[in-house]
């Protein structure tokens, strides 16, 4: 079974204008579907303001879909305990004036888990453990913490209700290059001990290589290819996702030259497909027609109207730059 489904989710909203100005209507996801086995990763991945991180807070019922369903174990209502968030910034997620016994134990009280002082002691202190903390860190307040260790914390807090689903908004983009590799170590380590399932956002493609199980690249409110992680990196099958993997410097590989044009406006997005303002091999019948999601002989779901013509040019993943 699926720990979680999507079908055709949309998030629009309403920008009102003065008197005399017309409302507009911002298209920030506008019909995607997927699914996340149980214990597997799905990556999302894509520029800022594709959307990636609306799918995440409607995932976690932060923001209320305009459409579409979220199935979590086949069923559409569910306990929120069951998928928590790992946030982006560490210093915003927790109050910077309470200590980290505090933010653990928060989520205990609220949900009635671990009735009792002790019970919520020694779970806390579990907690820390899992995540590769001693209890010193205890009485200590974020500000005297650092970034990886405080996204630890997080990490802690997210699974002090024991969740089957993380939704990971952006997890390492706020920690230095020296402590990404050892959060997502800890990740997979956590992943491999309590069968989690993870949605990770990011657009760290390196980051999601090590990580997904499978990719879905996302272009203003909508996925342009689907697939195993695996196939999508080596071998991109969508024009935009090879100019994402080409724009990322490689072992004996210079970078390309970056898309041309700015993400049209998610008030007013281009008919047809929604990247052939930008894309190289557009033709006219792109600006007319919208390309759907298409499955590959590889299972790969490719939306280019011209995904038959186009030759795939491998990229191979460089398996020695993966984390140890």
């Amino acid at each position: 079974m699926s720990a979680i489904s999507v079908e055709h989710l949309s998030k629009h909203y309403l920008i009102r204008s003065g008197r005399r100005g017309q409302d507009r209507l911002v298209h920030a996801v506008d019909g995607v579907s997927f699914e996340v086995p149980e214990g597997r990763t799905l990556a999302i991945i894509g520029e800022s303001g594709c959307g990636k991180s609306t799918v995440a807070r409607m995932l976690v019922r932060l923001a209320e879909p305009t459409a579409g369903r979220i199935l979590v174990h086949g069923r559409e209502e569910t306990d929120r305990r069951t998928i928590q968030l790992v946030s982006q910034n560490p210093w915003s997620a927790l109050n910077r004036r309470k200590t980290i016994r505090h933010a653990l134990e928060q989520p205990l009280v609220v949900h009635g888990l671990h009735p009792g002082a002790a019970a919520r002691a020694a779970r806390v202190r579990e907690l820390l453990e899992l995540v590769g903390l001693t209890e010193d860190y205890l009485d200590r307040r974020p500000g005297g913490v650092s970034g990886g260790e405080l996204q630890r914390v997080t990490v802690a807090r997210a699974l002090a209700v024991e969740p089957r689903v993380l939704v990971l908004d952006e997890p390492t983009a706020s920690l230095d290059v020296s402590v990404k590799a050892l959060l997502v170590n800890l990740l997979m380590d956590l992943q491999r001990r309590l069968g989690l399932s993870y949605v990770l956002i990011t657009h760290e493609l390196e980051i999601a290589r090590h990580l997904a199980d499978e990719v879905a690249v996302m272009y203003l409110g909508r996925f342009a290819e689907t697939g195993d992680a695996e196939q999508v990196f080596s071998a991109p099958g969508h024009p935009y996702t090879r100019a994402l993997l080409a724009a990322v410097p490689g072992p004996g590989r210079e970078p390309a030259a970056p898309l041309q044009g700015e993400v049209p406006s998610a008030v007013a997005p281009p008919p047809g497909c929604r990247f052939h303002t930008r894309c190289p091999l557009a033709i006219d019948i792109c600006a007319q027609t919208e390309p759907e999601l298409r499955p590959g002989p590889d299972g790969r779901r490719v939306a280019c109207l011209r995904q038959d013509e186009l030759v795939l040019s491998p990229d191979p993943v460089d398996k020695e730059t993966e984390t140890r």
